[in-house]
């Protein structure tokens, strides 16, 4: 039954996207196109209780429509598509979704031109960045409301307060304002660990969904599917073996807490909540029946960590779904990957992993990455993936706060050892909400000119005690270089099929791409850094 309201038309935005392009023209990182499983979600619950709901997916759905601008490539719908879609849906209220911290100033230029237009409409953020610095994200003047953390049911909340039925005061994780004063309804709750302008609840405290399986599956019917499917790079900036692809979850939080993650902003302080395997399954099925997938993502915070629950959940859909093909874009939990669990893992077809090592050296491992990843049992476990036929790709960051350069170079060595398809190494990225944030700030780490709003993952951002910003971009843009087109040129396709090879390095960065080689070369070598 439709609600009846002031607020019943929601609109869900996804914001556009974004590519940095270095001095050289060449983008920073790939084009992506994945289908937000956040947004989804919101909209299955909105839709189960009632509400009209539209998204309108601005990155999708304008993927090949690219402008470039301050130093960037953005992507997506054209200033006057996204107007006439808001004046053709007329919501009641906007919810944008904010993952990334270096898309936020053009959130905000999206809310102002929202604004501009329709000045009635009240505009709420969510997402990672936001939950990061709320406060932060408040001093926008066309930012109406922020709600952190997970908001499958904060935002139904939200709306059932904004009708009337409910008390604000009753609406989890809210920020608002009132007589120009930014407000928020955590007050009530103690966390777990106070930050600069954000907090850890535990999962009884977040205001969370605690039994995941009770929320409705994504509300993929309103999401533009032919979009994800047609883009040229899909999930996470990678690449598929079977066109009809959807992504979805097992599980959600981690059970870790390292301080460089935003995890526990969105899903709780530990906030690991499982599925039950029999639910993972019955989704799965749903989207193989409805929408004819051939190939699963899952996005869950750390896939693996729970071992006997993902080794039941491996055999059953081995036994159910031998013709679906599964990978896992997130970082593998290394200490996870015995034996058996790569067995099994073949045998259901997970044709991809990316293992997180993040760093080589111990030391750094058991003081700054809750995973304690075990560094030597590394090079065993990436040979028995390459045995059993896995694409195996490795991640890395270097440039942790009191990160020494023989510690860096520990990393890049390993790094260049390991018999992988391929290996990423970013430098690591203060993002607002986590300790490493904080503690650059109250050190005095950043680099000069930082800007949390020009967060970008090849660029270095503190201060390292013998390695300068400069020297350390270098070291990464100098591996990248030596070893990207032999570990290129070995990466096979597990399927026999995968809907594009690459033989090309340039080919491989520049797909979706349609201005980058009309960029005047002047431009792309202003603003050097």
């Amino acid at each position: 039954m439709a609600i009846k309201g002031s607020y019943h038309r929601i609109l869900l935005i996804n914001p556009p996207g974004k590519v940095y392009v270095l001095p050289d023209g060449t983008p920073a990182h790939r084009k992506h196109c994945t289908p937000p499983l956040g947004l989804a979600y919101i909209a299955a619950n909105l839709l189960q209780n009632g509400y009209e709901v539209q998204v309108m997916d601005i990155l999708a759905e304008g993927y090949k429509n690219e402008i470039f601008k301050n130093q960037s490539i953005m992507y997506g719908l054209s200033t006057e598509d996204m107007l006439a879609r808001i004046e053709k849906a007329k919501p009641d209220i906007i919810g944008i979704s904010v993952l990334f911290s270096f898309l936020i100033f053009e959130v905000f230029e999206l809310c102002e031109t929202i604004k501009r237009h329709f000045p009635y409409i009240p505009i709420v953020l969510g997402g990672q960045h936001p939950s990061g610095a709320p406060e932060d994200v408040m001093k926008c003047d066309y930012v109406d409301y922020v709600i952190v953390a997970e908001s499958d049911q904060s935002m139904v909340f939200f709306l059932e307060s904004l009708n009337g039925r409910l008390p604000r005061s009753e609406v989890p994780n809210l920020y608002y304002r009132e007589s120009g004063e930014v407000k928020n309804t955590l007050l009530r709750h103690t966390p777990v660990t106070k930050g600069m302008g954000w907090n850890y609840y535990n999962l009884k405290n977040a205001g969370i969904p605690a039994d995941i399986d009770k929320l409705p599956f994504p509300a993929w019917d309103i999401f533009p599917l032919k979009d994800y499917w047609d883009s040229e790079v899909r999930i996470g900036g990678g690449d598929v073996v079977r066109k009809r692809h959807a992504v979805m979850i097992s599980t959600r939080g981690c059970p870790h807490a390292c301080y460089f993650c935003t995890s526990p902003l969105m899903s709780g302080y530990r906030g690991y909540r499982m599925r039950k395997n029999e639910e993972v399954i019955r989704e799965i099925g749903w989207l193989v029946s409805r929408y004819d997938i051939g190939e699963i993502a899952f996005l869950d915070d750390n896939f693996f960590v729970s071992k006997p629950r993902v080794k039941r959940l491996l055999k059953m859909i081995a036994a159910e779904f031998p013709h679906i093909y599964f990978h896992v874009p997130g970082g593998t939990e290394v200490n996870a990957l015995d034996h058996e669990m790569i067995d099994l893992m073949a045998e259901a077809n997970f044709y991809k992993v990316q293992i997180a090592v993040e760093a080589a050296d111990q030391g750094v491992q058991n003081s700054l990455i809750d995973k304690k990843v075990k560094v030597d049992q590394v090079p065993e476990t990436i040979d028995y993936l390459k045995s059993r036929g896995i694409e195996t790709r490795a991640l890395f960051m270097i440039g942790f706060p009191g990160e020494t350069r023989a510690q860096i170079q520990k990393t890049i060595d390993l790094a260049k050892s390991l018999d992988v398809d391929d290996f990423y190494i970013s430098i690591v990225t203060p993002l607002p909400g986590t300790p490493v944030y904080d503690e650059c700030i109250q050190k005095g780490l950043f680099v000069d000119g930082f800007d949390v709003n020009k967060h970008r993952y090849s660029s270095a951002k503190i201060k390292l005690p013998d390695t300068t910003p400069d020297e350390l971009e270098q070291i990464r843009r100098d591996v990248w270089q030596e070893v990207f087109n032999e570990k290129r040129k070995k990466m096979k396709s597990i399927a026999g099929d995968r809907l594009r090879q690459f033989t090309d390095v340039r080919d491989y960065e520049r797909a979706g791409f349609t201005i980058l080689n009309n960029i005047p070369k002047s431009a792309s070598q202003g603003n050097k850094k």
